[in-house]
């Protein structure tokens, strides 16, 4: 776009009802550097974007980030032009190991990211290359360390960068491989955990099928979580090479696939299955859930989620409540093999966006370029199953999803059932 010359990835936010495209990594005086941006997370209504950016976009970060391009998170308002950091300290300072975005909660002014220092001004005691998560409130200042084993001691393993909140903020999914978080992790193999933040109890999640213990140490990570919330009070979407969440996954541990779990009652379900009900040959990555638990989409680069796929690798929905999956990238030809796809489905499951590298074969000028389309899925009207009984556990308050970050987008294409633009 115009004024865009630092040749550098950056962050844009698109209003898909008046196409409008917004650059949003850049300072509050509008100034853009030379270094890269990535994803961010937009508020409902648009009007403020928590990202990640290398860039030195608040001058209260010290010289040395601008020699070293530090990762950090910024909050930009669209609405007045400003840019702050907000990825900080107890004392509101910046530190040089820098944060990641994690998750967003715009409704209590909060942002949760991960750091390898120890944001609460005590020693740190798990090593300068483990991660914590935190979670800070960019009014009030507060700072709150979410994976560790209370309030203030940090775990005595690292933990992942990403995890995801309940809509109310009360409830956090993260994974670590600590060990003093509860008293059934004693091995430091890395699961699911959920903690909340009301109690400050928390709860391991993951469990292999067979109910015995993992049999490798790095089994479980949350991502592809494009809202970055708790789904329906009770589902997380996640993708692992772990081997062992359900039976008859095999032993190939470089085998991603896409899991959707039920945090009410730990049950795991395999989300990347061939038409024929089993495992698929080549697994699924990124995935993505509608609000009410609905529809679901993920990447896959395995040739047999359809009996007969158009191209593969591909972007699939699942319609969970009919069972019917369908391609929504299979206008677009064949994807790139070396790209994982990452995908955000709307709340209502209307709206499927995901990122797109074309191969080197592709005809000009779509030649191993990467955009992002958007997907408008129909819908089979249908009465949701029956409500399930909740457990105790289980009574996690309102939950939903943000809308869709965009960097991109390109063209108009049609098929039978889907209009990708």
């Amino acid at each position: 776009m115009a004024g865009d010359e630092n040749d550098r990835a950056d962050s844009f936010l698109l209003n898909r009802t008046t196409r409008e495209v917004v650059r949003v990594s850049v300072d509050s005086a509008q100034q853009d550097y030379r270094f890269d941006s990535g994803w961010g997370i937009p508020s409902d209504d648009g009007s403020m974007v928590l990202f990640g950016s290398n860039g030195p976009l608040d001058p209260v970060l010290p010289w040395k980030y601008y020699d070293y391009g530090i990762g950090n998170v910024f909050l930009r308002d669209i609405l007045s032009g400003t840019t702050v950091l907000v990825g900080k300290d107890f004392l509101g300072a910046s530190r040089f190991s820098g944060t990641v975005l994690s998750a967003a909660g715009f409704e209590s002014d909060e942002v949760m990211f991960a750091s390898t220092d120890n944001l609460l001004g005590e020693t740190d005691a798990n090593g300068p290359f483990a991660y914590d998560i935190y979670i800070r409130n960019w009014r009030t200042g507060r700072v709150e360390l979410i994976s560790g084993a209370d309030g203030k001691v940090q775990g005595d393993c690292g933990s992942g960068t990403v995890g995801v909140l309940s809509r109310d903020g009360r409830y956090v999914v993260f994974d670590s491989c600590s060990s003093n978080l509860t008293d059934d992790n004693p091995q430091q193999v890395s699961n699911l955990f959920i903690h909340d933040r009301l109690t400050g109890e928390k709860r391991r999640l993951t469990r292999p099928w067979h109910g015995g213990e993992f049999s490798y140490r790095w089994v479980a990570y949350v991502f592809g979580v494009g809202a970055r919330r708790i789904i329906a009070d009770r589902y997380v979407t996640f993708f692992s090479n772990g081997t062992e969440f359900v039976e008859g996954i095999g032993s190939d541990s470089y085998n991603y696939n896409s899991y959707l779990l039920d945090i009410r009652d730990g049950s795991i379900e395999l989300v990347s299955r061939a038409w024929d009900g089993s495992p698929a040959a080549r697994g699924g990555t990124n995935i993505d859930m509608s609000a009410d638990g609905r529809y679901i989409a993920f990447a896959s680069l395995s040739p047999d989620i359809l009996p007969s796929p158009e191209a593969t690798p591909a972007i699939y929905v699942k319609d969970r409540w009919t069972g019917e999956v369908v391609n929504a990238s299979a206008p677009l030809g064949a994807m790139h093999p070396s790209i994982v796809a990452n995908l955000d489905l709307s709340d209502d499951g209307s709206t499927l966006a995901f990122a797109w590298r074309y191969p080197e074969t592709a005809p000009a000028p779509y030649t191993g370029r990467t955009l992002v389309y958007t997907v408008s899925i129909g819908s089979t009207p249908t009465e949701p199953p029956a409500p399930e009984p909740v457990p105790s556990m289980g009574a996690i308050a309102r939950t939903g999803a943000a809308i869709v970050l965009l960097f991109a987008g390109l063209g108009w294409l049609r098929s039978r059932r889907f209009r990708v633009s």
